[in-house]
Parts: structure tokens; C-alpha cells; sequence
């Protein structure tokens, strides 16, 4: 699909609604003011943070593309960070208080600068005075953004530069001054303590963490990684090894020092309290990190997807949502007590405390860039269903809002004197965090690129490892540069064989049947509408191919099935078993729980035809059918069973590789109204956690029905059948044995050999034109390239 041009147009997929999202936000949170001026109407943001505290989220943003120069800007601020002892003079005035080693907090100096200035606010000085806090997130995010940059650019000269630094900054500041060799790393002195006297301690500059800090911590862990990867690079193993040992034992330590039991703590303080407020900016990039195990993160994404505290201000008053604000969740579930908040940037006319939970992107408001870590973690631990969701909402909402969720202010270089805040939803500024000193919200973006696409660098060169959410076929980003090279890089998991893309008019289903007909040119095993809700998520319906021998005279039903959590201008896709070319086929949408239209072009010629009812309309609905490869990987074909369905019916099975669809050999004894739901369970090694859930319905009698979803993680799985509607039974194979881990259930009691049923591995097209590459991967698998 293509979009009308940006200044930067690198995203191309499969649907509009991420297309042209994808490229307005890059344009405007990524590339930004510096680089690229932003989009019109006011719409930018600063391109970096160009200091300390940002040189992680910098090279993230920018270490896969030097459009615009943006690598090379960023990889000088890193090169010119100041560390004590290694890159501040001999003499410096003032004199230096943190040890050799240190980063320092600011760009230019050694303290954050929340220090009081003579005659400032009351709030300031009753938190205070006039000395600044010393920070420590940016320590260890010296080192990740080193990492980065040198895994994308190669560069020897930079990795001989950095690494003897960040050896320093690594040995002696984090493992010795902070005691990183043997526990978590401790805040030195006694202003960083955590508690209601401590000083803020990171980036969330009102929040009085310290001691033992989850952020810092967490991004410690992934510098210990990174060091073993810079010490591997050149040449020594030896010491590689040292940092990756330490990391192993890391996230246990994390774990028994902050762990709650279904989320971790913002940190511990030095007199051993924990500190909860349901931080989720702690959470999210523990688990993008990798450290907890799939049972915690489950528990943390069950949590975020459960109730909060209400709000009691901010354009979300009166909300239990995390997701109040859409975009990204709250930045906490609980109000920040009294005791935790530094109050040294309040306005003077606002509290001395906290502001009223909500008002506030500290204490129930939230921040763009949180969305990135949200997403990021879904993908790790669920998968590319789940992730694509939170994906597709951030960039509906951005285009729902006149301004893209942009705010301007008279002193920001590219709002020319004008003023915007609040938002269309009513949202200030100082409630949710998106433009001005906030250029890490261009991350948000970058799950299609490093997660959907799966584009990333380490030391064995530039991998590409699809995980396409269903809802996408394809996906490219361009100007991906590694090694100084620039290439575009599409992946695609299924091509439409045939396919009407237009929508421009959107026909009401309403109570009435919208059908398009069209010819099997080619054979085909999925099928997709492109739909609108009317600004209304999780919307649902009833999607219904039927085939025809005989040119329309009579239909075959093939699958119908109730799709559900759509989203506004989506497309929808939907397995079928593989259909034969030369029929002719019908796409039925009906039954929706909310208002929804059918996209429709009237211009179009394409062979078939749309109705609604009976009538016939101009032009076709938009709508593809899909050839998406599929290969076996596992089948149990034997049926001498067929279990009626009376409660539960179900298959426990282990999946040795990702997998992207099962069948379900079902009988309805000769009804043609007869359904189920269908959900497919994951053992995250502590219980059953549903992956996907589908309802199926007037299924057709003796047939493998069909769900898809995006790749599942190998692993042990039970799928099962629940809520009969008619009447329905799943065969069994009474004497089948595929393994002590595979068994047949019946209202979750073993019975005898296996379901019948087949699993399915899809695969991905992978094209790189300046390469020469145009190769195919199994999905869970890589592509390489090592220039």
C-alpha cells in the first residue's frame, strides 16, 4: 500500500490503517524538529534527547536508520557523554563528587539540574533547595546505547573508543561503587535512599525512588549483556564470559528483591520497604529486558489488562481503565503516596504533593513512549495478535485527535508562537506526555520494525524474524542501515490471489446480509474484508465464505465464524481450508454487535459483485483471498471416536515449533446450524493461559475446521472446545500415541489416544532488492545478513 508522501515515508504494510499511521507518527515523534521539521499544523517534537538519560531510547530510536544523519548525531552525543574520571578534565571546577566512573546525570552537568534557583516556588524549596539530585538511570544506559549503535554500525574504531569507557563505567561504578558483583546495584550515599527524605533518583524526576531501584536494575541487566557482547567483539572471551555469568544469576536478584507477587515494586528502600504504586513504567521494560519468567510477565500483563484504582482528575476522571488515555497505559495503577513524591517542579499555584491521580503523567497520566515497551513485552511473552492490538489503538487514537496528539507552546521552535493543549480529549500537557521534551515517543512506532518484522542486529549480523500479527500480510520499512549500507526490507506471510483493496464508501451491515462474490483465480486458504466500526474497538461480527460449481446457481457453505476485538478500518482475515481455483465464492458479513460498515469501491470492475440483501450495489466490497503457505507439522488423522460434545472436549500437545493453525476434525450429526468456541491454552509452567479463543458457527458436518492466529511460541499447549450451540462432536482416534505428552480430554479427564487434529507451521517471503535477497524463512525462524 502506498501513502502519501512525508518527509521520511519508510513504513509500507499491508493495510492503510497502519501505513499511513505509522509514517505520520514517525515524522512526527521520530524524525522530528532537528532532523526532519515534523509534519504541518504545528505537528513535531524534539528528534533527541541529546543527553544522558536518553542515550539508550536515542540510539534504539535511531541505531537502524542514518536517515536524515540521525545515527551519526546521535552515536556524537554518545561519544561526548561526560564519565568521571575518563572524558571530564584533569582540574574540573566545580570539583567532582561522584567517583571514577560515574555519568553524569545531565549533559553538561554532573547533577540532575532540579535545583532550586534563589527566590523559586515554595514547592521547590520545601523539597530541596538549591542543590541538584545526582541520577543513575543514565549509567547503565551508557553502556546499552554504546551496545546499539555499535551493533548496527560495526564500526571498530567506535567499539575501540567506547568499550575501554564503558569497561570503566561498567567495573568500576556499577559492579564496585554500586555493588553490582554481588546483588542489586545500590544507590551510593545517603541523598538516594528511597525514602520520604531521598531524592528522585531517574528520569521520573517527582518520584522519590532510590536505594535499590527496579529502572535502574533492570537496565543494568541488559548492560551486562551488552558488555559481554562489546568484550566478545573484540576479542575477549574471557572477559565476556564474566559479564554473561553475572547476568544469568541477575533476574532471580531481581525477583526476591522486588517482586509482589503479581507485578515488581518500584524499588526497595535502604530500610528494606518496598515501594508499590503499580509502576507500570518498571514493569514494561523488566519484561522487554527478559527477566521474569513467562509466568510473572503473565501475571504483569494479567494486571494491566485488570481494573485500577478510579481517577479522581484529568480528563479520565471516574476511569478504572489502565488504558484510560488509549495510547499507552497509566504510568501507575495505585495513587503515588505523599511520602514518594518530590514536589520541586510544582507550580506554585498547584499542591505541595502529588498532583490529584490522573492530572498528572507521574501519577496517573501516562506517556507516549510507554506504548513502545508495552507492545514490545506483549509480542515477547504472547504474541503478535496481542501486540498488534495495543498497536493498531495508539495509532487510531493518534489520528483521531486533530493534532495528533501534539501539544504547542510558544517556545517550542515549531509551533511559531502558537498555543495547543489542551488536546481534542481534553488532555493537558502535564497530563500526558507525547511532544516537546519527550523524543523518546518515537519509539512507539518501532515495534513494527523490531518486533512485527523482526529487525534486529547482534553479533552474528542483520537478522529478519517475522512474527506478523494475522491481521497483516506484508510489511517493509526502507532506509534500514547496517554497516553503512541502506536497504528496504519486506517481509510477507500470504499473498492475495484475489482481491478488491479499495474502500472509499462505507456500506452499514445493519440487520441486512452484505455479500461479494468473486472467482477462485487461484487456489487459497484464507480469506479477509476490510471493515469500519465507527470509532468503536472490540467490535464483532459474522464472516461466512460459501462456494459455488455452478456459477452462483448454488452455494456450499466452506466456514463461518464470529470475529471479535476488531478494530476501526482493519482488515480481518479468516482461515478456510484450501480452496480450489475455478469456483466461484461468496463472502457473507453479518450479525455485528455494534455499528459496522463493509468498505466498498463503486468504481470497481473486478469480476463479482456486491449486495446488500437482495440488491444489488456499484462496484465490490473490498475484500482478498489469500494463498498464505502452510506446511504440516503435525497430523492425527485417525477418527474412530467422535466424542460428543457435552461440557468440554480437548487435546493436550507440545509444540516443538511455532505453529500458526490447527484444524479441528468436528462433526454436527448432519445439522447445518450447529457451533463451538474454540480456545487454544499455553502452559506458561504454572498453569493454563489462553492464547486465542474463536467461535465457530453453522459449521459444516465432517469437516477440519480451521482457526488461525499469529505464531505461537513452541511449547505445550491444549486446545479445547466449549459452549456447544446444536449439536457438535470432535473425533478421536481411540488408539493413537504420539507421546506421553499428548493426550485426548473430556470435560478435563484423560480418555484414551489423541483428537484428530493438525497443526500447521507458515512461512515468511523475505525481500531485501539491494541485496539480491528474495529468499523464504519458517516462521520462528531467521533470515541473516552479514553486510
Amino acid at each position: 500500500m502506498s501513502t502519501s508522501a512525508f518527509a521520511t515515508d519508510p513504513f509500507q504494510t499491508s493495510s492503510p490503517s497502519i501505513t499511513s499511521p505509522a509514517n505520520e507518527f514517525w515524522n512526527i515523534y521520530g524524525i522530528g524538529w532537528h532532523l526532519g521539521g515534523g509534519l504541518s499544523g504545528n505537528r513535531s517534537n524534539m528528534s533527541y534527547g541529546a543527553n544522558t538519560a536518553w542515550n539508550e531510547w536515542d540510539a534504539l530510536k535511531f541505531a537502524w536508520t542514518n536517515d536524515h544523519n540521525a545515527r551519526t548525531a546521535v552515536t556524537g552525543f554518545v561519544r561526548d557523554t561526560l564519565v568521571n574520571g575518563v572524558t571530564t578534565p584533569a582540574n574540573p571546577s566545580p570539583p567532582l563528587v561522584q567517583p571514577t566512573g560515574f555519568v553524569w546525570s545531565w549533559s553538561i552537568y554532573e547533577r540532575w539540574p532540579d535545583a532550586c534557583p534563589p527566590g523559586d516556588s515554595v514547592h521547590c524549596d520545601a523539597s530541596h533547595g538549591g542543590v541538584g539530585s545526582f541520577h543513575f538511570d543514565q549509567v547503565p544506559a551508557y553502556i546499552n546505547g554504546i551496545h546499539l549503535l555499535y551493533l548496527w554500525s560495526r564500526d571498530a574504531a567506535f567499539l575501540n573508543l567506547m568499550l575501554p569507557r564503558a569497561e570503566v563505567v561498567m567495573d568500576d561504578y556499577m559492579l564496585g561503587v554500586m555493588q553490582g558483583a554481588t546483588g542489586l546495584l545500590v544507590m551510593p550515599g545517603t541523598a538516594n535512599q528511597g525514602t520520604s527524605t531521598g531524592r528522585p533518583s531517574t528520569y521520573m524526576d517527582q518520584i522519590r525512588s532510590g536505594h535499590k531501584d527496579g529502572w535502574v536494575n533492570a537496565s543494568f541487566y541488559s548492560a551486562l549483556l551488552a558488555m559481554g557482547d562489546l568484550e566478545e567483539a573484540a576479542g575477549n572471551a574471557s572477559k565476556a564470559l564474566t559479564y554473561r555469568n553475572r547476568a544469568a544469576t541477575f533476574p532471580a536478584e531481581y525477583r526476591a528483591a522486588l517482586w509482589t507477587g503479581n507485578r515488581y515494586a518500584g524499588w526497595r528502600d535502604v530500610n528494606g520497604v518496598l515501594h508499590d504504586a503499580g509502576y507500570t513504567y518498571f514493569n514494561l521494560p523488566a519484561l522487554v529486558r527478559g527477566l521474569p519468567t513467562p509466568a510473572d510477565a503473565d501475571r504483569v500483563l494479567e494486571w494491566l489488562d485488570s481494573p485500577a484504582t478510579v481517577t479522581v482528575a484529568g480528563a479520565r476522571a471516574g476511569s478504572t481503565s489502565v488504558y484510560q488515555s488509549v495510547f499507552a497505559p497509566r504510568a501507575n495503577t495505585l495513587p503515588v503516596p505523599a511520602a514518594e513524591w518530590d514536589g520541586w517542579s510544582n507550580l506554585t499555584s498547584g499542591p505541595i504533593g502529588p498532583y490529584p491521580y490522573g492530572q498528572h503523567f507521574q501519577n496517573g497520566g501516562t506517556f507516549l513512549w510507554e506504548s513502545y515497551y508495552d507492545i514490545m513485552a506483549r509480542l515477547r511473552y504472547r504474541h503478535a495478535d496481542d501486540a498488534h492490538a495495543k498497536f493498531q489503538r495508539m495509532l487510531t487514537h493518534m489520528t483521531t485527535d486533530s493534532n495528533h496528539l501534539a501539544f504547542c507552546f510558544p517556545d517550542w521552535l515549531w509551533c511559531n508562537g502558537t498555543t495547543r493543549d489542551p488536546n481534542d480529549f481534553n488532555e493537558h500537557k502535564g497530563e500526558i506526555g507525547t511532544n516537546g521534551e519527550f523524543p523518546e515517543s518515537g519509539l512507539s512506532v518501532l515495534p513494527l520494525l523490531y518486533g512485527f518484522m523482526g529487525v534486529n542486529a547482534d553479533l552474528q549480523g542483520l537478522h529478519v524474524a517475522p512474527e506478523l500479527p494475522s491481521a497483516l500480510l506484508s510489511a517493509s520499512a526502507s532506509g534500514v542501515d547496517y554497516k553503512g549500507s541502506a536497504r528496504t526490507i519486506k517481509v510477507s506471510r500470504g499473498q492475495a490471489v484475489s482481491q478488491q483493496e479499495v474502500g472509499t464508501v462505507a456500506t452499514t451491515v445493519g440487520t441486512s446480509l452484505l455479500m461479494q462474490t468473486f472467482l477462485g483465480v487461484a487456489p487459497f486458504n484464507e480469506v479477509g474484508v476490510l471493515v469500519g466500526t465507527y470509532g468503536v474497538d472490540g467490535a464483532a461480527f459474522t464472516l461466512s465464505l460459501e462456494s459455488s460449481a455452478n456459477g452462483g446457481l448454488g452455494w456450499v457453505p466452506v466456514v463461518t465464524r464470529q470475529l471479535t476485538g476488531v478494530q476501526n478500518n482493519a482488515w480481518i482475515h479468516m482461515a478456510v481450508p484450501p480452496q480450489p481455483l475455478g469456483l466461484t465464492y461468496r463472502l457473507t458479513v453479518r450479525d455485528p454487535s455494534t455499528p459496522l460498515a463493509w468498505w466498498r469501491d463503486p468504481s470497481s470492475t473486478v469480476w463479482g459483485s456486491a449486495f446488500s440483501g437482495g440488491t444489488l450495489l456499484t462496484g465490490d466490497f473490498a475484500f482478498r483471498a489469500v494463498d498464505a503457505p502452510q506446511g504440516v507439522l503435525l497430523s492425527q488423522t485417525a477418527a474412530d471416536a467422535p466424542d460428543a460434545l457435552n461440557g468440554t472436549l480437548g487435546q493436550v500437545f507440545n509444540a516443538a515449533q511455532p505453529f500458526d493453525r490447527a484444524t479441528l476434525h468436528i462433526g454436527t450429526y448432519v445439522t447445518s446450524t450447529s457451533g463451538f468456541t474454540a480456545t487454544l491454552f499455553r502452559d506458561n509452567g504454572e498453569g493454563w493461559k489462553p492464547m486465542a479463543r474463536q467461535v465457530f458457527k453453522n459449521v459444516v458436518d465432517n469437516s477440519d475446521v480451521p482457526m488461525n492466529f499469529a505464531s505461537m511460541k513452541p511449547g505445550r499447549y491444549y486446545l479445547e472446545i466449549s459452549d456447544e450451540v446444536g449439536t457438535i462432536a470432535w473425533y478421536r482416534g481411540s488408539t493413537s500415541n504420539l507421546g506421553t505428552a499428548f493426550w485426548a480430554a473430556q470435560n478435563g479427564v484423560a480418555q484414551p489416544g489423541n483428537r484428530t487434529f493438525q497443526l500447521f507451521r507458515g512461512q515468511y517471503r523475505v525481500e531485501v532488492p539491494e541485496k539480491g535477497v528474495d529468499t523464504t524463512v519458517l516462521a520462528g525462524n531467521r533470515y541473516t545478513m552479514s553486510n
